[in-house]
């Protein structure tokens, strides 16, 4: 097995284009902390590659000359790999598959439409993203993570949690809007494999806001009905992208909160 470097980042690229490849290498080596390690156009060698290394991100292309990006994450969970910060790049604009991308294993996506795209990009995203990845994830002790970056990871959370829920209909002025952003970012940073909203996180909520564990259920509860009634499906889905009761109309409060605290460590 290659010896790694701790104070890089070793970067795979699953992309099948020479001239695109090249031009992230040359870019790549005027930026110090990064490497890109090895590249392939082949989903199997992808694969196997990760099978034998240890590898901090990978810039995959959806499209390739044997094999696709969408099953090579596939293939990633059925092996039970260590899965790398994954960038993916495509032209597709597909609400569909961009949303089943961030539901397995895409932590960002970087449409090649864009007008800004471009290899730098897509690098300096690297460079800001990745130590904000490791805040949440099992590669929290790479050398390159510091508190600075923790701080920081907790604000770029926070930030996107509420664009989120914006998005959603829960306005700002509601009550419940900064309970759910609490609750949420007490549910991402619990050291508990099982989180039990109601007996932990509403009372600490409740503490935090000077009120009552109920009003703190209740306030939830409305904020999630609002974005269930009143915002059309199609932005409905692409917010929130699980599954839920059809009977009811909406996830119960504790599958909001920790499907949102999913999402908002998947696009960090």
């Amino acid at each position: 097995m290659e010896a790694q470097t701790t104070d890089e980042i070793r970067i795979l690229m699953v992309e099948d284009e020479k001239y695109v490849v090249d031009q992230y290498r040359s870019l790549a080596e005027t930026q110090p902390g990064l490497r890109i390690v090895y590249d392939t156009g082949s989903e199997q060698r992808a694969l196997q590659y990760l099978e034998r290394h240890k590898i901090d991100v990978m810039i995959l292309d959806l499209e390739l000359e044997e094999g696709d990006g969408i099953s090579l994450l596939e293939g990633i969970r059925e092996k039970k790999l260590e899965k790398p910060f994954t960038v993916v790049v495509t032209n597709t604009a597909s609400n569909v598959t961009l949303s089943y991308l961030r539901t397995h294993g895409a932590d960002y996506v970087y449409q090649k439409m864009n007008a800004s795209y471009s290899p730098v990009r897509v690098l300096s995203v690297i460079r800001k993203i990745f130590p904000y990845q490791c805040f949440s994830q099992p590669c929290k002790e790479h050398p390159l993570v510091t508190e600075f970056h923790r701080e920081q990871a907790e604000l770029v959370m926070r930030t996107n949690l509420e664009r989120e829920l914006e998005m959603l209909g829960i306005r700002r002025k509601m009550v419940g809007f900064r309970f759910l952003i609490e609750a949420i970012m007490l549910y991402v940073n619990s050291q508990e494999e099982d989180v039990h909203v109601t007996n932990e996180i509403y009372p600490e909520v409740a503490k935090m806001m000077h009120t009552t564990s109920m009003s703190v259920e209740r306030s939830i509860r409305c904020a999630i009905e609002t974005a269930f009634t009143r915002v059309d499906i199609v932005r409905l889905h692409r917010y929130y992208p699980y599954p839920y009761d059809d009977d009811k109309g909406r996830p119960t409060n504790t599958q909001f909160i920790a499907n949102m605290a999913k999402r908002i460590q998947i696009r960090k």
